[in-house]
């Protein structure tokens, strides 16, 4: 079996063992092109995608083809196909991570321990170590599969968290993986706030819900997901309750003086910027109901 591994820095595997690649970026930048377009093309475009005049882009891609066909043939099979005409890489019996993972997130019946490996295929961005700013028709498309095989990593994610609901501590790493993939994505925040109160990690809540209100600040806007989500989550965020289940109730309310924190207004130009509003408004109300009886 031979495995080409993209979620990541390009590598080559042959019956488990890395297989050394060769120094040219282009010339793995083509191995890993043919690897995931899976259809031929002619020669003159795969010429105009990696090579320029003055150079011989015909006599470039033969020494590239040259160097890629001892990493993927075999004697009974060979795998890279190549005429006057076009060019072709063979997926017989080839594992490419990128399309296990795309299987996994799109099977009904995968399990937790199917979404879980598909999630550990995910090394880094999709060809990390091949940026080839200067092919612009190349870096087009890298950028576009960069994006896909990112979205495709927040599906298997998001799946995994939804089916380990009732394991939190075992979400929770996913969960953290969620929001290092996208911080400004609000509701990858939410999930992981609401994932640390289930998981009784109370001294991280305030920490993590205040760090995805400074990462989503720029952005502005948002929908509340956070909001709601650290609201929802007051109990377990909500310190010394002990010390409050000593004092009678009646007592509480006869002598503990009351504050009431009015709605916050947006002062500004931006009518987005109303959520940061709404975000003081609970903090300051969480603070004070640690001591006080709030409305």
């Amino acid at each position: 079996m031979l495995e080409i591994k993209v979620l990541g820095d390009l590598q080559v595997l042959r019956d488990g063992t890395p297989v050394a690649l060769p120094p040219s970026r282009k010339t793995r930048a083509l191995l890993a092109y043919l690897a995931l377009t899976r259809r031929p093309h002619r020669r003159e475009q795969l010429c105009e995608i990696f090579w320029e005049l003055p150079d011989d882009p015909r006599g470039s891609l033969r020494w590239s083809l040259s160097k890629i066909r001892p990493l993927v043939d075999e004697p009974a099979l060979p795998r890279l196909m190549a005429d006057r005409q076009s060019v072709e890489l063979r997926p017989e019996r080839l594992d490419l991570d990128f399309f296990s993972a795309q299987a996994v997130a799109e099977s009904s019946a995968a399990s937790a321990g199917d979404l879980a490996r598909a999630a550990s295929l995910f090394r880094g961005p999709l060809l990390a170590d091949l940026e080839l700013p200067e092919n612009s028709d190349f870096h087009t498309w890298l950028l576009g599969l960069r994006e896909d095989a990112r979205r495709l990593q927040t599906r298997i994610l998001r799946a995994l968290i939804e089916r380990l609901g009732a394991s939190p501590e075992e979400a929770l790493p996913h969960t953290r993986e969620l929001v290092h993939i996208d911080p400004l994505d609000e509701t990858a925040w939410a999930l992981l706030v609401s994932t640390l109160a289930s998981a009784g990690r109370s001294g991280e809540i305030r920490q993590q819900y205040e760090a995805g209100l400074r990462s989503l600040r720029d952005v502005g806007g948002g929908t509340g997901a956070l909001l709601r989500a650290w609201r929802g989550v007051q109990p377990a965020a909500t310190s010394r309750p002990a010390e409050r289940a000593t004092v009678p109730t009646g007592l509480a309310q006869a002598a503990a003086p009351s504050i009431v924190v009015l709605p916050f207004s947006n002062l500004s130009d931006d009518a987005e910027q109303q959520y940061f509003a709404d975000g003081v408004t609970g903090n300051l109300t969480t603070d004070l109901r640690g001591s006080r009886t709030c409305w």
